[in-house]
């Protein structure tokens, strides 16, 4: 049967994972403290007043900022804290929900990404909005056969982490997970709804540890397969919690 192999999730939009052994999943929302935060570079339709979904074309992201990759991240939840180092160096320690610890964050990225920096850096949060790829409120799941069989197509060995998931599950022939579209599934004792396939841009053709772009994955996917699809979207249908070794199975 397949099972839930690892929980991923990402604090600040483009910046590093936070791995986790378990998490409580909540009805129509995203996974808590994913994409919850984001990096403004330079002026954006956000606002503060409203907050609510941007393209992510205004923030800082592994697309348009392969180096994001290189940094180390860590993210606190008991204190808020999100502690940031690039290649060895001295962590860097911010307060998510204190502009005023943000500067020294700040300064670091403008030195590691450059010209690619557009105008004044901001760390903007919408509560009731994730700074996701895409409005709604669902979560990500990658099958891991099916970035195996892409490694195998191209002969270059894909770490999941470059699709940046919410969940990854074992257990599934490759691509079989398109199949569910529709469907309900249940991880462990949670029921979700499949809604769509992913389709997936350059971010995923940089290599997540050393921060360069290696391999075109979305030419790849439609040279080997004629899409360039990998990953479903899902819907939360239910509270419930999720852990490492939960089953996946049709609801």
């Amino acid at each position: 049967m397949p099972q839930l192999t690892a929980i991923t999730r990402f604090p600040i939009k483009g910046l590093g994972p936070d791995s986790l052994d378990r998490i409580a999943l909540e009805a129509n929302k995203t996974l808590h403290m994913d994409r919850a935060h984001a990096i403004e570079n330079g002026p954006s339709p956000f606002e503060d007043a409203a907050p609510g979904h941007v393209k992510k074309k205004h923030f800082l992201m592994l697309a348009g900022q392969a180096a994001l990759a290189r940094l180390k991240c860590r993210y606190r939840e008991k204190d808020g804290t999100y502690s940031v180092a690039l290649d060895g160096t001295r962590p860097i320690t911010i307060l998510l929900d204190n502009p005023a610890t943000h500067d020294p964050l700040f300064d670091a990225l403008r030195a590691l990404l450059g010209e690619t920096i557009r105008g004044p850096l901001r760390l903007v949060h919408a509560p009731d909005q994730a700074m996701t790829d895409i409005p709604q409120p669902q979560i990500s799941l990658i099958n891991a056969a099916s970035v195996r069989d892409l490694s195998d197509k191209t002969g270059h060995t894909l770490d999941p982490l470059r699709f940046r998931g919410n969940l990854l599950i074992d257990g599934l022939a490759p691509w079989e997970e398109f199949d569910l579209i529709g469907h309900e599934i249940r991880i462990g004792g949670v029921t979700c709804r499949v809604e769509s396939r992913i389709r997936r841009c350059v971010a995923t053709s940089v290599d997540p540890e050393r921060g360069e772009l290696d391999i075109d994955v979305p030419a790849a996917l439609f040279e080997h397969y004629g899409h360039m699809d990998c990953g479903i979207y899902l819907s939360v249908l239910e509270d419930g919690e999720i852990a490492l070794g939960d089953p996946i199975s049709l609801a």
